[in-house]
């Protein structure tokens, strides 16, 4: 498999210590519950150990008030998603996992990865697994030292999508530590090697994109050909048409480093040494990463992936029914975030908060699913 990949990804991709000041603008945004305060926050960073900050990554720092004692959850997309995945612009109560943790009394810190949205776009070269990594350990270790917002979070959740999973998150769990607990998503340590086939051919320059025209992307960076995204990402039988297409003008870019550099990842055993609590969620159509019976069911994917995983993991499996790759935006993705509440309630908390203050939560429908929302512990 890795031959194949490493054949393939090729020829097509050939074309210090963290900074204390951080930039930051209130905004409560018109789209979060009126009990819920945002900021945007630009964090300078390096890219490397041996450099000095000289990028920035952009973040929104949403809480219920007061902020100070909460846990907070680290957003990190997947390639060619930004912010907008987590908060998605349209029809919040459903598509918003920002809405759905803030209203239960999360901190979320919502951030573009570098090369993405309104962070910093380096050469290409340099937009990679390993600085996505080290990136990532400099805004855990901000948060934990009060460099964004003066506020001092004592638990950190790191909280990825495919890229953002395989890549930052499982190696900063494992290299740097600093957090209390990980949420992967649209993850497993698994390749479908027909939709890798197809997913090589679905991108191209985004300098020829319409989408960023006049945005003076940096040379060969990639974007996703127009109208592939519903293929990509989705069970378009389990999809608003309108996410979609929303979907489409929404999109951000990527690089062949990142592409390349995740190939090892997936196959790797690098989570054996995360020695926090995960929770592990896939969809039952998620095509980038389900073959054969892998996803029909939280246990198949438990015995696939406990190899993977040590005890201290405590590895826990949610399967979204029906959903494809892109769970949040899958019209049943309520169901996941409820599921990600109760795990994070459990293993790592809220964090202090005022003895009268309830968490808000949403109901839905679920009597039609026949998956259980309880996840399903890994058996040593």
């Amino acid at each position: 498999m890795k031959q194949f990949l490493y054949q393939n990804l090729l020829p097509l991709f050939s074309v210090s210590a963290i900074a204390l000041q951080t930039f930051t603008v209130a905004a409560a945004k018109s789209t979060t519950p009126s009990s819920v305060k945002c900021s945007d926050t630009y964090l300078p960073v390096a890219l490397s150990p041996n450099e000095l900050p000289q990028y920035k990554i952009y973040g929104e720092l949403c809480s219920k008030l007061p902020i100070e004692g909460r846990t907070v959850q680290v957003l990190v997309s997947g390639l060619t998603y930004n912010h907008n995945y987590w908060d998605f612009p349209y029809q919040q109560k459903r598509y918003s996992y920002v809405n759905a943790m803030t209203r239960a009394g999360y901190a979320t810190f919502n951030i573009d990865r570098i090369g993405l949205g309104k962070s910093s776009r380096p050469p290409v070269d340099q937009v990679n697994l390993q600085s996505n990594t080290y990136v990532l350990a400099q805004i855990n270790q901000a948060l934990r030292n009060g460099s964004i917002e003066g506020v001092r979070f004592d638990r950190i959740i790191n909280v990825g999508h495919s890229f953002g999973s395989l890549g930052p998150v499982v190696n900063v769990a494992s290299q740097y530590g600093g957090v209390d607990g990980i949420i992967l998503t649209g993850f497993l340590h698994n390749l479908n090697i027909e939709y890798a086939q197809f997913a090589l051919n679905s991108f191209y320059s985004a300098q020829l994109d319409p989408n960023f025209s006049g945005q003076n992307i940096p040379d060969d960076y990639l974007t996703t050909i127009p109208e592939t995204r519903a293929e990509l990402f989705y069970n378009q039988l389990n999809v608003d048409p309108q996410v979609i297409a929303l979907d489409e003008q929404l999109k951000d870019t990527t690089t062949g480093s990142e592409i390349y550099s995740q190939i090892d990842a997936v196959l790797s055993n690098t989570s054996k040494n995360i020695k926090v609590p995960v929770l592990l969620v896939i969809g039952q159509q998620d095509n980038p990463f389900c073959t054969q019976n892998i996803c029909d069911s939280a246990e198949s994917v438990a015995a696939f992936e406990a190899p993977y995983f040590s005890p201290e993991a405590k590895l826990q499996i949610y399967v979204l029914p029906n959903a494809g790759h892109s769970i949040n935006l899958e019209l049943n993705a309520p169901l996941w975030y409820k599921v990600a509440r109760q795990w994070s309630d459990r293993f790592v908390g809220k964090g202090s908060r005022s003895p009268d203050e309830q968490s808000e939560t949403e109901e839905f429908d679920d009597s039609e699913q026949n998956n259980c929302l309880v996840t399903c512990e890994v058996k040593k």
